[in-house]
């Protein structure tokens, strides 16, 4: 029994790479350099896109209805105990050359990304909501 207990705990982080994100929400919001926390967060709305990490976690692919975008993965932020809890982060640059910081968050089904090129005024985040993990 503590065997199979052991692989179902193990399982999602040995199985991460080569992982897709299905979404179907999306929302934008804004950060606050006065208060340092995120407001302005519009309404969700429909967004169907998905999210597919290579096998070596070193680029992921972010396909919506319209658009096919190519992220690099400079540096992988996430810690053994990050892993455990669902969560794996990577500082990121797109094939238009803009850097970000995605988190993909199996455990609340969350994709987020956070602009992190320019001034810290013009930061946001991007949250898209997971349908299916696979």
């Amino acid at each position: 029994m503590k065997k199979i207990l052991l692989l179902l705990f193990v399982t999602p982080i040995i199985c991460f790479s080569q992982t897709s994100f299905s979404c179907n929400l999306k929302e934008n919001c804004a950060w606050n350099e006065y208060t340092a926390s995120w407001e302005t967060c519009d309404d969700a709305y429909e967004d169907n896109c998905l999210f597919e990490m290579n096998n070596d976690e070193t680029m992921f692919v972010h396909t919506t209805e319209t658009i096919k975008s190519t992220y690099y993965v400079k540096k992988s932020r996430y810690t053994k105990e990050d892993q455990e809890n669902g969560i794996f982060s990577y500082d990121v640059v797109s094939d238009a050359g803009n850097q970000y910081y995605f988190i993909f968050d199996i455990t609340n089904k969350e994709v987020k990304a956070v602009s992190t090129s320019g001034e810290e005024e013009d930061w946001f985040l991007i949250r898209w909501y997971v349908k299916s993990i696979f």
